[in-house]
């Protein structure tokens, strides 16, 4: 099914430009369509390069745009929302067309990430209050009724909105290389050069990016400082990818390696504190070469 899916999407550039639009605006009902529309951006342009995918990049910004206009009467929204989706996965997908390596690619989703961070941060220095406003309406029903203070909801609002721009920027770069992730798989399965299973358990992001955000880390834990902090998320998030990457590699060569995959997701799903656990696994796989000693 997959691989019929992918195979229509590249079959032409107004099969392409249906997937792709046709995904972003059911979107809007069902947001998780939108990484099936990037993973479909992504697989285009790793199939026909970057410059004929931009074409369809421009058609369905613009068709968003007039559609937003012609339905709710805000033409820049309409602009924004697909920019946002859609930049981010053509732009790691021209990287990986470019370098042939997703370690890479992904390397430069994450410095990219950070640099969007630090800008961000300096033409919006007062983003906390922007967050505490939004945050409030959201966040105090939920703490009233856990019995907390009203002392104790401004406290822990106030605390969350100083984070909020570095974490969104990080769940950003998570979700899109995902998405660079589920395009390659759905290029794989019409190119039979590619090896996504084999190419994915040998990400490796390196211990310069490693150590940037581990020094991001101890800087925002001595000196208390919300900027370190958020750099540190941005930086250390797709270590995570890497994490499942040592996950993956070592069910492998278990007996019930497929059994205990699953177990993982699920934990990943529901239990986030498991989401930490495997950050920490691709850190140490980074000095310690874990994957190796696994073979």
């Amino acid at each position: 099914m997959l691989k019929n899916f992918a195979s229509y999407t590249i079959s032409g550039k107004l099969p392409a430009f249906t997937v792709v639009f046709g995904f972003l605006i059911f979107a809007l009902i069902f947001p998780l369509s939108a990484i099936v529309s990037g993973a479909a951006l992504v697989l285009l342009t790793l199939h026909a390069g970057p410059r004929n995918s931009i074409l369809i990049v421009l058609a369905c910004i613009l068709g968003f745009t007039i559609s937003s206009y012609l339905f709710i009467g805000n033409a820049p929204v309409g602009a924004l929302t697909a920019s946002a989706q859609l930049l981010p996965s053509f732009i790691l997908a021209s990287a990986l067309y470019t370098t042939r390596s997703l370690s890479l690619s992904m390397q430069a989703a994450a410095l990219l990430g950070a640099i969007v961070f630090v800008i961000a941060f300096a033409m919006f220095p007062d983003s906390q209050q922007f967050w505490q406003t939004a945050l409030t309406p959201i966040l105090s029903p939920v703490l009233e009724a856990g019995g907390n203070t009203q002392e104790q909801i401004s406290l822990v609002i106030s605390q969350t909105a100083k984070y909020m721009t570095g974490l969104l920027i990080a769940s950003i770069v998570l979700v899109h290389s995902c998405i660079l992730l589920f395009g390659y798989k759905l290029y794989s399965l019409v190119n039979s050069n590619i090896q996504f299973d084999s190419d994915f358990q040998q990400i490796q992001l390196g211990k310069v990016l490693a150590i940037l955000a581990l020094i991001a880390g101890v800087w925002g834990l001595l000196a208390q400082s919300a900027f370190a902090g958020q750099l540190c998320a941005i930086l250390i998030i797709l270590f995570f990818l890497q994490g499942m990457a040592v996950v993956h590699t070592t069910c492998g060569t278990m007996t019930k390696g497929k059994l205990w995959l699953i177990i993982t997701y699920i934990l990943v799903i529901f239990v986030p504190q498991a989401i930490v656990i495997i950050i920490l696994l691709g850190l140490l796989e980074t000095f310690f070469k874990l994957r190796q000693r696994v073979k």
